[in-house]
């Protein structure tokens, strides 16, 4: 009896040991995605954003989805110097986004995502930095009236791929990039999810 109880004893831990150091498929597996917005260095208003996801299993990294869209950033179409605050698009570098369902700003509202800030390579700060449309709350579209106005698109009448330094995108392509994050990651800052800009 205590020999059948020690074999028992010896299996059952090897049962346990084995289940702590077999690598299980999720642990192998990870997903990420990365927002990149492609400076066009002829024309600020016609930049591309795109959107990546990648799954990487066993060090091997496969695309899983590709999107990309027009996206404008800064106020004239030659504002490529990042240091020049509310005129020159956003600096290069890496970014930690957050998405927003219905953003409540003075100006941005609905849809958004938010960059924070970012010193450019002379050292300047620029702040209050989104990926965002001109729309008004809950994304919707305000009444046409005369004049550029910030709750409405009016491209082509009124060129709103123009910025203060953030990116601007269409309502219609910006719904399609936050389904797109929607449907693989949740709201708020996920870890998986970075902006890079170059």
């Amino acid at each position: 009896m205590r020999t059948r109880t020690i074999a028992l004893l010896v299996t059952l831990a090897c049962t346990v040991a084995g289940l702590a150091v077999t690598p299980t498929a999720d642990a192998a597996t990870r997903r990420y995605a990365v927002i990149t917005f492609h400076k066009n260095y002829a024309n600020t208003f016609r930049s591309t954003l795109t959107w990546k996801v990648f799954r990487v299993r066993d060090g091997q990294r496969t695309t899983l989805v590709s999107r990309s869209w027009r996206a404008g950033s800064g106020y004239f179409r030659d504002s490529t110097n990042a240091c020049k605050r509310n005129r020159g698009w956003l600096p290069d570098g890496r970014y930690r986004p957050t998405l927003f369902r219905d953003y409540h700003g003075s100006i941005i509202k609905g849809r958004a995502i938010y960059l924070g800030a970012k010193r450019c390579a002379n050292g300047t700060m620029r702040t209050d930095l989104f990926l965002h449309t001109e729309q008004g709350a809950g994304s919707r579209q305000c009444p046409n009236r005369r004049g550029d106005q910030a709750c409405r698109w009016e491209y082509p009448r009124i060129n709103d791929y123009r910025s203060f330094g953030c990116v601007k995108l269409s309502p219609g392509d910006l719904k399609e990039l936050y389904d797109a994050w929607r449907r693989s990651f949740p709201l708020g800052s996920p870890a998986n999810v970075s902006v890079r800009v170059r």
